[in-house]
C-alpha cells in the first residue's frame, strides 16, 4: 500500500476549500488535492491516486448530483465523507446508508475543526489492527467492511478459539468487536479469557449482541467482565465509528501518558524510575535463567564546566547528542536511561563481562570522536564509564558496584572505562 499522506478535497466552494485545506496542512502536515468539480476529481485520480487516503467531497457539485458523487468515489473504493451545506434528514440517512465514513454538515467553525480530527484519526487507524468476532456472516462482513472503511486493518472469524488464537499471534489488534453469541464460548466467556492476558488500557473490546441472557442485560455483563464498551444489534454504522473512535483515542491517550511517564523530556532516553522498573524485571529474568548481565554507569567529563563556558542551552545539547549516540549498536534487550544531570545508566542483558567491556569501550569512543555543534562552534566531550560486569545479588548492589567503578575512572584521568567484575552470585 502507497504511504498514508495525501487528502482529495472536492468542493465548489473555492474559499470554503481553500479554510479546510489550510487547516489540514497546518495542523496534520498532510498534502491536500483539492478539486472544483466531479471531472477536475476525475483527472486528479487519473493521473495517480498514491497515497491518497480519504476523500471530503461536496454533495452538489457544477457537474455532478448527489447521486453520481458519492457513486463515483464508492465505486473507484476510496474512503468518502461527504461534506454538505444543507440538513436534511432524508438526504443524511440516504447517503450514510452507502459505504462512506461520515455526512459533515459546513454550517459553522467547528465542523472544519471536527473534519481536521476526522483526518487524523481515519491517518492513524491506518496503523491499527482490529479483530472481528461474529457467528453471522452477514454481520461479521458488514462490520469488517466499515473497519476496513475507517482505515483498520481487519482480522475475522466466526468463533472465538480462532479468534484467541489470532490475538495471540497479532500483536498489533488493539480493538475486538465480539458478539454474545458464538459457538462453544461466547462472548462473555471469551473477554474474560482475553482480560486475563490483556488489560483495559493496552486493548479495547466492544461487545455486540441483540440477545438477553437469564443473567440480566449482556451490556452489563460485557462490561462487567472487561469490555470497554457495547453495542445493541442492530446499530448504526455512524454508532460504531463513534464507539470505536472513542475507544481506541483512550487506548492512544493512555499510552501516551505512559510514555511522559517513562521518558526523560530532554533526552528521549529512559527517565530513571522507568529505567529501574525495566532493568528490574530484566535483572529477575537473566537470574532465574543463570545468564550473564552487565550494568554500566555512564557520566560525562567537566559537564560543569560546559554548563558555565556554553550556558544550560549548550549542556542541554550535549546532553542530547550523547543520547543520540549511546544506542548505535546496541543489543536489543539493552536498555539506556538518564539517571538525572549527566548521568546515564546502560543495562546489558546477555554479555560476559568481556563483551560488555567492548560495548562500553564502543560507547566511549563514540563519544569521544563526535563532534557535536553548538551555536557558537563545536564543543569536544568524553564520558567516564563504570562497569559491573558480572550478576551480583541484587540490581541495586550492580549499580553500587557500577558507580564504585565510576568514580574509579574518573580518579585515575577520566575518559575511560573502569571495570569492576566480582564473582557472580550463585
Amino acid at each position: 500500500m502507497a504511504a498514508v499522506g495525501r487528502i482529495l478535497l472536492v468542493d465548489n466552494s473555492r474559499a470554503y476549500a481553500a479554510i479546510v485545506s489550510s487547516a489540514i496542512k497546518d495542523r496534520l502536515g498532510l498534502d491536500v488535492l483539492v478539486a472544483d468539480s466531479l471531472s477536475a476529481a476525475a483527472q486528479t485520480l487519473d493521473r495517480g491516486n498514491d497515497g491518497i487516503f480519504l476523500v471530503l467531497s461536496g454533495l452538489i457539485l457544477p457537474d455532478a448530483d448527489e447521486a453520481a458523487v458519492v457513486s463515483y468515489f464508492v465505486q473507484r473504493k476510496l474512503p468518502l465523507v461527504v461534506v454538505s451545506g444543507v440538513f436534511d434528514t432524508a438526504t443524511r440517512e440516504r447517503i450514510l446508508a452507502q459505504p462512506v465514513i461520515d455526512y459533515v454538515l459546513k454550517d459553522n467553525p467547528a465542523s472544519v475543526d471536527y473534519l481536521v480530527w476526522l483526518v487524523d484519526r481515519i491517518r492513524r487507524n491506518h496503523d491499527l489492527t482490529a479483530l472481528v468476532v461474529d457467528d453471522s456472516r452477514s454481520y461479521r462482513g458488514q462490520v469488517s467492511g466499515l473497519l476496513s472503511l475507517y482505515g483498520f486493518k481487519v482480522l475475522s472469524t466466526d468463533n472465538a478459539e480462532k479468534g484467541f488464537e489470532l490475538l495471540q499471534a497479532t500483536p498489533q489488534i488493539k480493538l475486538v468487536v465480539t458478539d454474545f453469541e458464538l459457538p462453544g464460548m461466547n462472548g462473555i466467556q471469551f473477554v474474560r479469557r482475553i482480560r486475563a492476558l490483556h488489560p483495559r488500557d493496552r486493548l479495547a473490546i466492544i461487545g455486540v449482541s441483540s440477545s438477553q441472557s437469564s443473567r440480566g442485560p449482556v451490556s452489563a455483563q460485557f462490561i462487567k467482565t472487561g469490555a470497554n464498551d457495547y453495542l445493541n444489534k442492530p446499530f448504526l454504522p455512524e454508532e460504531l465509528f463513534c464507539r470505536v473512535a472513542q475507544n481506541v483515542e483512550s487506548l492512544e491517550s493512555i499510552a501516551s501518558l505512559r510514555v511522559m511517564a517513562s521518558t526523560d523530556s530532554l533526552t528521549g532516553l529512559l527517565n530513571r524510575r522507568a529505567f529501574l522498573e525495566g532493568a528490574q524485571r530484566r535483572f529477575e529474568t537473566q537470574s532465574r535463567k543463570g545468564l550473564p548481565l552487565a550494568v554500566a554507569m555512564l557520566d560525562v567529563d567537566f559537564f560543569k564546566r560546559i554548563n558555565d563556558t556554553r550556558g544550560h542551552d549548550g549542556g542541554d545539547e550535549v546532553l542530547r547528542a550523547l543520547a543520540r549516540l549511546m544506542p548505535e549498536g546496541a543489543g536489543d534487550d539493552e536498555l539506556i536511561g538518564r539517571f538525572g544531570g549527566e548521568e546515564f545508566c546502560i543495562l546489558l542483558p546477555g554479555l560476559e563481562h568481556d563483551a560488555a567491556l567492548a560495548r562500553c569501550e564502543h560507547i566511549r569512543r563514540a563519544i569521544e570522536g563526535a563532534t557535536i555543534h553548538l551555536n557558537d562552534g563545536p564543543i569536544p566531550v568524553t564520558a567516564s564509564i563504570g562497569l559491573c560486569g558480572a550478576p551480583l545479588a541484587s540490581l541495586h548492589a550492580m549499580l553500587k558496584e557500577a558507580d564504585t567503578a565510576l568514580y574509579r575512572a574518573k580518579a585515575e584521568g577520566r575518559n575511560r572505562v573502569s571495570s569492576s567484575s566480582p564473582p557472580p552470585c550463585l
